[in-house]
C-alpha cells in the first residue's frame, strides 16, 4: 500500500465500505450508513498514522460514492430491499424439500417468474387466502391477478401449446404473459419470455409451467387467479401478500444474519420482487429508459431502488438473467458503467 497511488488505497477502503453494508461487519449483520462512516474512519486513521493520504485531490472519492449511495438508498421512503441472490438459492433448495403443491414451492415459482416480470403484488397475489380482488367496473367483474388465459405458451417452433397435467415443462419453449388490467393503465400489454436453458431451477418459462398445471391438480377454475396453494389441510387457497413476505423474511433472516424478530426485516415485501427485477436489469447495465419500459413503469420512480444492488449483492452475483427472456439487440439499451460498478467488478473478481 505505501507503494501504491491515492487512488488505489481510496479504492481498497471503498471495497471495505461494500462488503460493512453487505454485513460483513463484526456481529455479521447489516448497519447503517453512520456506523459504516465510524468503521472507515478507524481505518483511515491507520493510513493517517503512516502517513498515507487516504482521499484524492482530482480523481473520483469512490469512498465518497459508496458512502452517499448507502445514505440515499436509506433515505428512500418506504423502501424494499431486492430478492438477494443467496435467498433465492435458499429458497430454491427449501422448495425441494415440501410437496410441490404446498405453500413454499407456490410462492417460489412466482419469485422466480417475478424476477423477469417485475409483477406487481396485485397483479399476481391476494391480501386473503379465501378472497381475490375483482375488477369491479369490468362486465362480469372479473380477476385483478393474473387468470389461466393470460398465460400462453409456445413450442420450439413458436406455435401454440397447450399445459396439462403431463406436460413436460421442457418441451415449452415460451410464455406469453398479458397484463389485462395495469396500475399504469396500459391495459392489456403483453411480453413473450423464453427458457432458460443453462439455468432451468431459474427458468421463467418453467416456472410458469409449474404455476398453472399446479391450479390444474388443485381444480381452479381457470376465471379465478392463479396464484394457488394446499394448505396444510389439502384445501385449495390464494397465496396470500403475508404469505409472501412470511417466506422472504424467513430466507432474509437466514441467508443475511439477521435475528427473527429485527425491524429491518420489514424491508422485504411483495414489491422486493419489482424492486429485484429492476435491479437485476441495471445489474446487467441496461440503461434507465429500458428498465422504464420493459418492466412498464410510466415514471421514474423505480430510480430509487437501483442502489439496492449494492445493498443486497452476494456471493451468489452470478444468478444473472438469461438473454433469451430479453428482447433482441436492437431494441435494448445500455448505460455506462458507474462508480459503484467498479467497485463491485473488483469484488466480484477477487472472490472468482
Amino acid at each position: 500500500m505505501p507503494r501504491m497511488p491515492v487512488q488505489s488505497r481510496n479504492f481498497v477502503l471503498a471495497c471495505y465500505a461494500v462488503s460493512l453494508i453487505q454485513g460483513e461487519s463484526i456481529l455479521a449483520k447489516h448497519i447503517r450508513s453512520k456506523t459504516v462512516k465510524l468503521y472507515i474512519k478507524a481505518a483511515k486513521a491507520l493510513f493517517k498514522q503512516r502517513q498515507l493520504p487516504t482521499t484524492p485531490t482530482l480523481d473520483t472519492d469512490y469512498i465518497k460514492v459508496i458512502i452517499h449511495t448507502h445514505e440515499r438508498y436509506e433515505n428512500v421512503p418506504k423502501r424494499r430491499n431486492m430478492i438477494s441472490d443467496g435467498m433465492m438459492h435458499w429458497l430454491k433448495k427449501n422448495q425441494a424439500k415440501h410437496d410441490q403443491d404446498d405453500a413454499l414451492p407456490a410462492v417460489v415459482d412466482w419469485l422466480v417468474l417475478g424476477r423477469y416480470t417485475g409483477h406487481r403484488k396485485s397483479e399476481w397475489c391476494s391480501d386473503s387466502q379465501s378472497k381475490y380482488e375483482k375488477i369491479d367496473h369490468w362486465p362480469g367483474q372479473p380477476a385483478l391477478a393474473f387468470i389461466h388465459s393470460d398465460f400462453t405458451f409456445l413450442d420450439k417452433y413458436e406455435r401454440t401449446a397447450e399445459v396439462t397435467l403431463t406436460t413436460n415443462p421442457t418441451d415449452i419453449h415460451y410464455v406469453n404473459i398479458q397484463w389485462r388490467k395495469q396500475k399504469n393503465g396500459d391495459n392489456g400489454a403483453e411480453i413473450t419470455f423464453g427458457s432458460d436453458y443453462k439455468n432451468p431451477p431459474f427458468c421463467p418459462v418453467q416456472a410458469a409451467v409449474s404455476i398453472v398445471q399446479r391450479s390444474l391438480r388443485l381444480g381452479n377454475p381457470h376465471d379465478e387467479p392463479l396464484a394457488v396453494f394446499k394448505n396444510k389441510k389439502g384445501k385449495r387457497k390464494f397465496i396470500s401478500s403475508s404469505m409472501v413476505e412470511t417466506h422472504l423474511r424467513k430466507a432474509a433472516s437466514t441467508v443475511h444474519n439477521i435475528p427473527p424478530k429485527d425491524p429491518y426485516l420489514k424491508q422485504w415485501s411483495t414489491h422486493s420482487i419489482r424492486v429485484t427485477a429492476a435491479n437485476l436489469l441495471h445489474r446487467e447495465r441496461f440503461s434507465d429508459s429500458f428498465i422504464q419500459k420493459r418492466l412498464r413503469w410510466k415514471s421514474t420512480s423505480f430510480l430509487d431502488y437501483l442502489r439496492n444492488t449494492i445493498y443486497a449483492a452476494d456471493q451468489h452475483a452470478g444468478l444473472k438473467l438469461s438473454p433469451a427472456n430479453l428482447p433482441p439487440m436492437e431494441e435494448r439499451t445500455y448505460r455506462e458503467d458507474e462508480p459503484h460498478d467498479y467497485i463491485l467488478n473488483a469484488i466480484a473478481a477477487a472472490a472468482a
